[in-house]
């Protein structure tokens, strides 16, 4: 054992060149404020990347896609003069003029509608005579509807403006998708509106040009201004006005996005046990667990609830979330949890009630937070419930399927980190079989 210091060699390193011990603790402090600072940098402007042409200051993305509509939103320079229009090839070549109107803050919004199912559609928008388009969006499929395997981009933790999110941009615009989601933390360092405009929409400008981005709310998000940039950046369906949680249909697949992040009665109530999200929650997977019409339930949200990450982007997870959500996706039949906040890539394997089942007997949970933050996990531990766990930056592709749910994990140099496929999950309440009965 090591010998302890005596009292008067104590007393005696309470001084270092004069300075009393207040001096000293001050300093270590401000030491580990460095060393904060050191592992959150000030984010720099991504490089390469080339910014929205005078006067626009965002270029138009797709928010809130639909079996009959979509909406372009965008930023331009105070006094513009903003158009847009849209057309549906197939059905008409005439371009159809749409009102421009405030969304949130100094947002533009382009409604574009009505429009098939299914079908592609083509829209513009001009900003003072300088145009931006024409760019290709396809519908969505009725509720219900059966359709080609859906294609989908996962990722997380991404808005750094580095060299690794931009290499994972270009890797993005070598595919083609139905839609994005997004695991939080979208905009580091406190989600500022040029931090949005920057980092983000900037970055995947090409992307979101014609794939719909569906965001879910991280704690970096909303630091500046109480979230206004972030209200101001998105469209979602909200199910309450101001709720930042929601749900959508793509067919057959019901998304659900959790707010895990504001500071909110709404949020606090997840962890609480009660309140209007976990409410809404719990009556929309019982809805779902008995529609025969819903094959696949997808959630995404910043927090995870399984991580064996440590270090310094590891993150004790949050118990009473754990507690709370947990159940919920497990009686449900929620098929695949997603969620980021801790800076690197794993997957679980089925899991109910804490242990590890064969496929198709409970979620599988993958958190996906290498999208381009400036840290990974320092270490990663090992349990039986960890299929696999990487390190590095990355995105998930989804194709989901009749059948299955199939899907990559791209690094940014476009190698496949991992490979998986998810069975469906029929969750505790509409009765499991043999199989997978305890």
């Amino acid at each position: 054992m090591r010998p302890r210091m005596p009292l008067t060699r104590f007393r005696q390193a309470g001084r270092i060149r004069g300075r009393s011990r207040v001096h000293v603790l001050a300093i270590f402090l401000t030491g580990v404020a460095a060393m904060g600072a050191a592992c959150y940098p000030k984010p720099v402007d991504p490089v390469g990347v080339p910014s929205a042409p005078t006067p626009f200051v965002r270029l138009p993305y797709v928010q809130h896609v639909t079996d009959s509509s979509a909406a372009a939103l965008w930023m331009s320079q105070p006094g513009s003069a903003d158009t847009a229009w849209y057309r549906v090839p197939d059905l008409d070549s005439t371009w159809t003029r749409v009102p421009v109107t405030d969304h949130r803050g100094e947002a533009k919004k382009a409604t574009l509608a009505p429009l098939p199912p299914l079908t592609v559609a083509e829209y513009l928008v001009s900003a003072s005579g300088v145009r931006a388009g024409p760019h290709r969006i396809r519908t969505a499929p009725l509720p219900g509807a059966e359709s080609e395997p859906v294609r989908v981009l996962l990722f997380g933790d991404s808005g750094w403006g580095g060299a690794g999110q931009v290499d994972l941009a270009r890797q993005m615009e070598r595919q083609d998708w139905d839609l994005s989601i997004h695991v939080g933390d979208i905009a580091y360092n406190d989600g500022a509106r040029d931090e949005f405009t920057e980092r983000h929409l900037r970055v995947y400008a090409r992307t979101f040009a014609s794939t719909p981005f569906y965001p879910s709310v991280g704690n970096h998000d909303v630091r500046a201004d109480a979230g206004r940039s972030y209200d101001e950046a998105f469209l979602w369906p909200e199910p309450f006005p101001g709720a930042r949680y929601f749900s959508f249909r793509w067919g057959r697949i019901l998304f659900v996005s959790l707010d895990t992040s504001s500071h909110t009665e709404d949020v606090e109530g997840l962890r609480s046990g009660k309140g209007r999200q976990l409410e809404w929650l719990q009556s929309l997977l019982a809805d779902a667990a008995a529609d025969s019409a819903v094959d696949w339930i997808i959630t995404f949200q910043h927090h995870p609830l399984y991580s064996h990450a440590i270090g310094i982007s590891g993150h004790d997870l949050d118990q009473k979330l754990r507690a709370n959500l947990l159940p919920i996706f497990e009686r449900y039949g929620v098929d695949l949890v997603t969620a980021g906040h801790d800076h690197h890539y794993e997957r679980e394997w089925p899991i109910r009630e804490g242990r590890r089942v064969p496929d198709g007997c409970g979620p599988v949970h993958v958190l996906s937070g290498g999208g381009g933050a400036s840290r990974y996990a320092r270490d990663i531990t090992n349990t039986v419930l960890l299929a696999t766990a990487q390190r590095a930056y990355q995105f998930v592709e989804l194709e989901i399927g009749s059948d299955r749910i199939r899907a990559r994990v791209i690094g940014r140099d476009g190698a496949v980190l991992d490979e998986f496929a998810v069975a469906p999950y029929d969750g505790t309440a509409s009765g499991l079989a043999d199989r997978c009965a305890r």
